[in-house]
C-alpha cells in the first residue's frame, strides 16, 4: 500500500515540476496578497495580535483552496479507469492527501517568511508556531482534499469546492487562530491541550470520512 501511495505522490510531483508555473502562480498569489496587506496598513503596521493572526490564516486558507482545488486536475477519465484496476480508493485518496500536505507546508513557510518580513512578527514561541504550521497544513489539506475529490466527481465544479469546504474548514480555522494567539503570548501546554486534542479528533473524523466517502465516489 505504501509503495503505491509513494508512486502516485512521485507522479504528481513530476507533473508539477514539469509545469512549475502552477506552484509559482500560487506562491505569487500569496506573496501578492501579503504585499497588499502591507500596503493597506502602511508604515504603521499591524499592532494588534488578533488582526495579525487572523489575516495570516485567512491568506493561508485562500492559498490552500487555490492550490488543492487542482488536486485532481491532472487526472483524466482514461487515467481514472487505469487507477481503478491498479489502486484501491484508500491508496488514491491518501496519496493525494500526502502530496497536498507537503505542498501546503512549503506554501505556509513561504507565506510566513514574507509575512513576518513585511509586516513583522508577534511570535514568541517559534518552535511551537512551526508545529502549528505543520498541524494546520495537515488539517487544511485533509479537509480540502476530500472536498476536491467530490468536486472533481461533479465535473470539477468550483462552486461545489467553495460551498462544501466552508462549513468543514471553519472550525479548524478558528482553532488554529486561537492556538496561534497563545503561541504568540505566554505559551503553556495546559492552555492549548484541549484545542490540540479537538483538532486531532477533527482530523480523525475527516480521515474516516475520506476513506468511506471516496470509496463510494470511486465506485461511481
Amino acid at each position: 500500500m505504501l509503495k503505491k501511495i509513494f508512486i502516485i505522490v512521485s507522479k504528481d510531483l513530476k507533473i508539477d515540476l514539469s509545469q512549475g508555473h502552477l506552484f509559482f502562480s500560487v506562491a505569487l498569489y500569496l506573496v501578492s496578497s501579503i504585499f497588499v496587506v502591507y500596503l493597506s496598513f502602511g508604515s504603521v503596521g499591524i499592532k494588534d495580535l488578533s488582526t495579525w493572526v487572523s489575516l495570516f490564516w485567512v491568506l493561508i486558507l485562500f492559498g490552500s483552496i487555490t492550490s488543492i482545488s487542482k488536486s485532481f486536475l491532472h487526472e483524466s477519465k482514461k487515467r481514472d479507469y487505469y487507477y481503478y484496476f491498479l489502486l484501491s480508493p484508500t491508496e488514491l485518496i491518501f496519496s493525494k492527501l500526502l502530496y497536498n500536505f507537503f505542498y501546503l507546508i512549503i506554501l505556509c513557510f513561504i507565506a510566513f517568511g514574507f509575512y513576518s518580513l513585511l509586516i513583522g512578527s508577534f511570535i514568541e514561541s517559534y518552535l511551537f508556531f512551526y508545529f502549528i504550521l505543520v498541524v494546520g497544513s495537515f488539517s487544511i489539506s485533509n479537509c480540502l482534499t476530500l472536498v476536491s475529490a467530490i468536486s472533481y466527481q461533479v465535473r470539477n465544479n468550483s462552486s461545489i469546492m467553495s460551498v462544501l469546504s466552508f462549513p468543514i474548514i471553519l472550525p479548524i480555522l478558528l482553532i488554529l487562530i486561537k492556538i496561534t494567539k497563545i503561541s504568540a503570548s505566554n505559551f503553556s501546554w495546559n492552555l492549548v491541550q484541549d484545542d490540540i486534542y479537538l483538532l486531532i479528533l477533527l482530523n480523525v473524523i475527516t480521515l474516516s470520512l475520506s476513506k468511506i466517502l471516496f470509496a463510494y465516489l470511486w465506485r461511481n
